[in-house]
């Protein structure tokens, strides 16, 4: 079994019984509490001065630096996923996907440490379409990571303590990863109000996302229960403040030309709602992970390191 950082993110295989119809269902080691003690209150924000790709990837590098060092998070011969929003066939300017400088920035990063590298999301476009003209299948592929277009290789794993959800089809390859970095876009979106990195892991979901829509703050917050990542980067150079997930005019993308890095994603959620002009108590899914101990949401309870470049 692998660990990462002292924290172990495995899962241990049990038989599911004849009323899982041979699926195999599968548990978090380390009990829910003690994950989310152990990744704090602490993040990062790193502010640009343009969004244009040298910025972004010296903004990614200083995100690292401020956390401690991408040595601190990476090491030789891991295998890294990165998970960002390819859901929809748009450019980056339509601020619907993660910006793919980012993507690549990051990737690059992890790829000179030694890791291996798999980028990968579930779109709801067609999955090719989203790839190309998102501009992260080229993005990824010249930072030299693999880029995987998801199958049904999913597994069924148990929601601890969950608030609708008991069990969640996972895909594989984020639960043998030694290392997961979630990277979403910060963007509105027409139920949850935002889709940050707590919404991001639906991506890595099987069967009919659908049905998750009904209950979805409850739904969203057993998300991240079932499915540990070791790493926020929240995309925030540009945002869609309305329209969002897949819609909205040129009127509706601003660039705050930011970047929050942390360990837990409902204190990175947290602090991206202030980028909309909203406090984390305003978004259900944040007050309910808070309440389960999940996350720090008052920000004059979080270390928050300031970065410019």
């Amino acid at each position: 079994m692998r660990h990462s950082k002292g924290i172990s993110r495995r899962v241990f295989l049990t038989q599911a019984g004849s009323a899982m119809a041979g699926l195999m269902l599968y548990d978090v080691i380390s009990p829910l509490s003690r994950l989310f003690a152990t990744q704090g209150n602490r993040i990062a924000v790193v502010q640009g001065r343009t969004i244009a790709k040298e910025t972004v990837a010296r903004m990614a590098a200083e995100a690292f630096n401020a956390m401690g060092g991408i040595g601190s998070f990476i090491r030789s011969g891991m295998n890294v996923v990165i998970k960002p929003n390819i859901g929809w066939n748009a450019g980056p300017s339509r601020a619907h996907n993660t910006n793919p400088d980012l993507v690549e920035a990051v990737a690059g990063l992890c790829v000179q440490r030694g890791a291996r590298v798999k980028v990968f999301d579930r779109p709801c476009a067609p999955e090719r379409m989203a790839y190309r003209n998102s501009g992260i299948q080229a993005a990824a592929r010249n930072a030299g990571a693999t880029v995987e277009f998801m199958g049904e290789r999913y597994r069924t794993v148990r929601v601890p303590n969950g608030l609708n959800l008991q069990t969640l089809p996972v895909y594989e390859d984020i639960l043998e990863a030694d290392f997961v970095i979630n990277m979403p876009i910060a963007k509105h979106h027409s139920l949850a109000r935002l889709t940050m990195a707590m919404k991001n892991l639906m991506g890595v979901i099987g069967g009919d996302r659908g049905i998750y829509h009904g209950q979805m703050d409850k739904n969203i917050v057993d998300f991240v229960k079932a499915i540990p990542t070791h790493l926020t980067i929240l995309d925030a150079t540009r945002i869609l403040i309305n329209h969002g997930p897949a819609s909205g005019t040129p009127a509706d993308v601003r660039t705050p030309k930011t970047l929050v890095i942390g360990t837990n994603p409902v204190t990175v959620d947290a602090y991206g709602a202030t980028l909309f002009g909203l406090r984390p108590g305003q978004l259900r899914y944040l007050v309910l992970a808070s309440q389960a101990g999940m996350g720090e949401i008052n920000l004059g309870r979080m270390s928050i390191l300031r970065r410019t470049v």
